[in-house]
């Protein structure tokens, strides 16, 4: 009875802290440029982001012990983010398999170098202390969709990114031609466990993840490749059966728990 008071209180406390998204950038010291426009939703889309913000969803931890914790990157073509599809509702995913999250809302429009800076912070972040809040720090990672994929992939090529490992689902931008990656996502020696998903009728991206698992296996490198036949684009955990594209969630929870255990 007591266990299970405690995991009350933990996942209400849970719910409290990923209600209040936090500014990653004290005043004065963001680097780069933001947009002028005002920030503003629509269909579950976020547009002009000038002030980035980090909202946590802490998995239920009764005991407080460290705990492995992912940055999620929504994605939506570095001109918006699909941030309940591809932000909240991972995050709270994340938190069903005892991983915390934290849901990165990086700037908008354009500045891909912006967006880096905000994903580099965010990373140094998720690793200080912080109330209800319990890092595992040899088992961070982060998760990306479309362009926040590309946003990982970008974290990732740095020497020094922090990152113990990776899910890039259906990445954007990675390769032209499916066999060279482009410069900025060559992925920093020695590479991290990867997990990628993607589409065959993802035809505008599909070859962003064929590139990125050919140079980690050319490599020998730890990677789990899985290459659906249907499914598109941009579906979040919202793909239903019989689409094939539905089985990333429950493959990831897998590769997941079998890598963090």
């Amino acid at each position: 009875m007591r266990t299970l008071f405690l995991f009350l209180i933990a996942a209400l406390s849970a719910a409290a802290l990923s209600a209040a998204p936090e500014p990653i950038w004290p005043a004065g010291q963001m680097p780069g440029k933001a947009t002028s426009a005002p920030e503003t939703l629509k269909n579950e889309h976020i547009f002009n982001v000038s002030v980035p913000t980090l909202e946590r969803f802490p998995a239920p931890n009764p005991e407080g012990r460290p705990l492995p914790t992912v940055l999620v990157a929504p994605g939506g073509g570095y001109g918006c983010l699909a941030y309940t599809k591809e932000g909240v509702e991972i995050a709270r995913w994340l938190n069903t398999l005892g991983i915390n999250a934290a849901v990165l809302k990086y700037r908008i429009p354009g500045d891909r170098d912006a967006a880096l800076a905000d994903a580099r912070r965010a990373v140094a972040l998720l690793r200080e202390p912080a109330e209800g809040w319990h890092v595992d720090p040899a088992h961070l990672g982060m998760i990306g969709f479309s362009a926040g994929a590309h946003l990982t992939a970008r974290v990732l090529s740095e020497p020094k990114h922090g990152l113990a490992f990776a899910l890039l689902i259906y990445p954007a931008y990675l390769s032209k031609d499916g066999s060279n990656l482009a410069p900025e996502v060559v992925p920093a020696t020695p590479t991290v466990p990867t997990f990628l998903a993607q589409c065959k009728d993802d035809r505008a991206y599909v070859l962003s993840s064929l590139a990125y698992a050919g140079h980690l296996l050319r490599a020998n490198r730890p990677v789990s490749y899985h290459l659906y036949t249907s499914g598109g684009h941009g579906f979040g955990k919202r793909r239903q059966p019989p689409t094939e594209a539905a089985q990333w969630p429950t493959e990831a929870a897998v590769w997941l728990k079998t890598f963090l255990k």
